[in-house]
């Protein structure tokens, strides 16, 4: 088994770290910070399943700072051309998977949950004992150095064979036997609880037989009154229908006298309904012939009613006719009105544009240019170009003189004004007046420039007075033209609006004409009234002959369908006599069949018979309960009688189950785990000593005692001397801790080892005896031990390793 890589995502001080590992002897190594051991922690949570918390306490410090997820992927070696990978992730959601690589791409196998990954791990690493691999990697394969140690250094004995049980994995028999004591109590416990709840029991048994009798006598008495009390049910029974028959003759007779009463009063209802019928005949009869007198006056005040409708109709017209001519008067004089307003405003504006545009053009005679400003305005931009080009000479003329006056007073006291040192030429020969004529001339000519600036200045100034007189004149034209042209648009305006007043007009004869015809159309409607009126006069003469029509027409309508009713009201009134004759012969006959005497006589003896079936009931279902109550009783006891059966087997089972575990506390779990432990530790020292001897280079035998305690024996003066681990020095006990862990791990069967910093508290000497012995085990040399392990993981800064490793793997702060 190989780890191939590791990468680290947003784990700790590792934002994005990727190593590759090799077979045989890996060391880290770094400054302190670097992140080395979290290398360790993330191999044993991904490939381990070791828990985080485990490492920091608190999850989220397992994160990068910042981060929310982090992530772990191991790739590892399990043989050949067989690639495993292993992913966990940090944080909420987490996943644990396990892929195989398969043509060159991994492919995740599914597990159902963590444990059967897990499972898969073990079997994979061939780790496959009792323990889960986080319990293996904590306890032996992958410790710090110091979680390691710590249970060397505990001083009571049984907490530190305790300890080491655990790490070996036969602390499960030393729990068993401890365990089953409190398992053997309870059993214990079970029996005594069993043995104390049959007292009672057998007490309450004992009354069974006295249940028994009495449940016999009851179930005879039982027997003997549900016998009788059938008999007499019997009698009730007949009595019963036959006084249904009675009863049913009596029912019947009833019902006829009941009918025939309903007869008779069926037929003082229809002798009313025929005399109130032939009232309601005659009456329709009457008001058919007031009908027939009033129907020609209806019909002539139908008429005048409806020429009425229509006149009135005609006054709706006449109305909408004067209000649309009184609208139309109104439009007309509005339109009339505006017509004399716009004109007389058309006429005030023509003379206002006329006045504005006589005062304009005489402005504009006023604002003439004189050529000569402008000629003057428009040599300003070259007297201005002509005087900064002067004034630019007499700044360089200034210049010059400035030098010469520098370079003169150089000369003055001997020295070269260019490389600053006495001047041998002047020294033999002096200057004399050399720059006076310099200075004439210069003085000269800055008096001419001077003249010419003063000169030009003056021009300027005059020219851009004239400049400003010209622009001041354009500007005052430019605004006389916009104000002419703001004329024109004025006139334009005023002109289309005196267009628009001729349609205007148009428009207001139009509306003439429309009056006009409105009013002629009024004029027909002029006897509108008069007809109305007479309208309304005939209507009132013929309103009581419609009102009469109105008042008997309903009554007249229903004449025919009155008389019908009185027709049929005789023929039910005539079968109903019939009906009555036919019962009252029926009630004869019945009357003859029913006797009222022994009807009662029969009620009085089903009365009696059933009083007496009433109380023998009531004495047979008090019997049954009795019966039942004892029989439930008896079936309780019964029930005890199993009951007490049943706990005697189970104390008996109890009780085989208590010597089973006697013997196996006594005779097995007691002696098993101390046996386990001689074993291990015989084991274990053997192959620890070998590793000793090369890491300590001197004469001692190592040995793992009792109660796990490290013994150093060697001999002096001839004598044998044992040192036990308190009596050790920090580097001896340092190095047979390692010599035992590397023991130990061969003896768990780990294929791979994690160490951090193993030579701490060891010297010079025995550090490079541990690289050596690291490399021993690696190539399986025989007088250490034979080779074992297929990677070693050290965290180290020693030098010694460097020689020995097969790769050593530089941590830094890039990390």
């Amino acid at each position: 088994m190989q780890i191939l890589s590791i990468t680290l995502k947003n784990i700790k001080s590792h934002r994005d770290t990727e190593l590759t590992f090799s077979p045989g002897i890996n060391v880290l190594s770094g400054p302190n910070g670097a992140g080395k051991s979290t290398i360790f922690e993330a191999i044993g949570y991904a490939l381990f399943g070791v828990d985080a918390q485990n490492f920091v306490g608190n999850v989220e410090r397992f994160i990068s700072i910042g981060a929310k997820r982090g992530e772990i992927v191991v790739v590892f070696l399990v043989a050949e051309d067989e690639h495993y990978r292993v992913s966990r992730t940090v944080g909420t959601p987490s996943k644990w998977l396990l892929a195989r690589e398969v043509g060159g791409e991994f492919e995740v196998e599914e597990h159902k949950d963590s444990k059967e990954t897990e499972a898969r791990l073990k079997e994979l690493l061939g780790l496959n004992s009792g323990r889960s691999l986080a319990e293996q990697f904590e306890l032996v394969i992958g410790p710090f150095q110091h979680e390691f140690l710590g249970p060397f250094v505990i001083k009571q004995p049984t907490r530190r064979r305790d300890k080491f049980d655990e790490m070996l994995g036969i602390d499960t028999w030393r729990k068993t036997f401890n365990e089953t004591k409190e398992l053997a109590s309870a059993i214990k416990a079970k029996i005594d609880i069993l043995e104390s709840a049959i007292v009672p029991l057998r007490e309450q048994v004992a009354e069974l037989p006295l249940k028994k009798d009495k449940h016999k006598t009851a179930q005879a008495d039982l027997e003997q009154a549900e016998s009788k009390l059938a008999a007499q049910q019997q009698q009730l029974n007949d009595l019963r229908t036959l006084l249904l028959a009675v009863d049913k003759r009596e029912k019947d007779l009833k019902a006829l006298e009941q009918e025939i009463e309903t007869f008779r009063e069926r037929l003082r209802n229809g002798s009313e309904m025929i005399g109130k019928q032939k009232l309601l005949v005659d009456e329709a009869e009457k008001a058919h012939k007031i009908i027939e007198a009033a129907t020609p006056g209806k019909k002539a005040y139908e008429q005048a009613e409806l020429r009425l409708s229509e006149l009135r109709e005609q006054v709706k017209v006449q109305r909408q006719f004067e209000q649309e001519a009184a609208e139309l008067k109104n439009r007309v004089g509005k339109l009339e009105e505006r017509f004399k307003v716009e004109t007389r405003s058309i006429e005030k504006i023509r003379a206002e544009l006329i006045l504005e545009e006589k005062a304009l053009d005489e402005g504009h005679t006023t604002l003439a240019l004189d050529n000569e400003q402008k000629v003057l305005a428009d040599r300003l931009p070259d007297i201005r170009k002509k005087l900064e080009g002067i004034r630019t000479q007499l700044g360089q003329l200034e210049g010059r003189r400035a030098g010469l006056a520098e370079g003169s007073e150089k000369l003055g006291e001997g020295a070269c004004p260019f490389f600053q040192e006495p001047c041998l030429n002047i020294a033999e020969r002096p200057p004399g007046d050399v720059f006076l004529t310099k200075f004439a001339e210069l003085d000269q000519e800055r008096l001419r420039f001077q003249g010419v600036v003063e000169k030009l200045e003056q021009e300027e100034s005059a020219a851009s007075k004239a400049s400003d007189q010209v622009k001041e004149v354009t500007v005052k034209r430019a605004g006389l033209e916009a104000q002419l042209a703001s004329l024109a648009d004025r006139r334009k305006t005023n002109e289309n609006s005196a267009e628009k007043l001729a349609e205007l007009h148009k428009e207001q004869e139009i509306l003439r004409l429309e009056l006009a015809e409105k009013q002629k159309v009024l004029e027909s409607y002029s006897r509108l009234q008069s007809n109305i009126e007479m309208a309304e006069q005939e209507k009132q003469q013929h309103q009581s002959a419609r009102d009469r029509f109105v008042a008997n027409q309903q009554q007249a309508t229903e004449l025919d369908q009155r008389r019908a009713d009185l027709e049929k009201f005789t023929k039910h009134l005539k079968q109903l006599q019939d009906d009555l004759v036919v019962r009252e012969e029926a009630v004869s006959h019945a009357a003859k069949a029913y006797d009222a005497a022994e009807h009662e006589q029969l009620r009085q003896r089903k009365d009696a018979l059933w009083g007496e079936v009433s109380a023998l009931g009531q004495k047979a279902k008090s019997l049954a309960d009795d019966v039942s109550r004892l029989s439930a009783e008896v079936d309780k006891l019964k029930q005890l009688e199993k009951s007490i059966a049943a706990k005697k087997e189970l104390i008996k089972s109890y009780k085989e189950k208590e010597e089973l575990v006697k013997f196996l506390r006594n005779r097995v779990f007691r002696n098993v785990s101390t046996y386990l432990s001689e074993r291990f530790r015989e084991e274990i020292s053997q192959r620890a000593n070998r590793i000793y001897r090369i890491i300590a280079e001197v004469d001692e035998e190592l040995a793992w005692g009792e109660n796990y305690r490290i013994i150093l024996s060697d001999m002096v003066d001839g004598e044998l001397r044992e040192r036990y681990d308190d009596q050790l020095s920090g580097g001896q006990t340092m190095s047979a801790v390692v010599a035992l862990r590397l023991a130990m791990l061969q003896t768990i069967g780990a294929r791979i080892a994690f160490f951090d910093e193993p030579t701490s508290n060891l010297d010079a000497a025995r550090r490079e005896n541990l690289a050596q012995a690291f490399r021993a085990i690696d190539v399986g040399q025989e007088e250490v031990t034979e080779h074992w392990y297929d990677q070693l993981f050290l965290i180290s800064h020693d030098v010694a390793f460097t020689e020995v490793t097969d790769q050593i793997i530089q941590i830094g702060e890039q990390y």
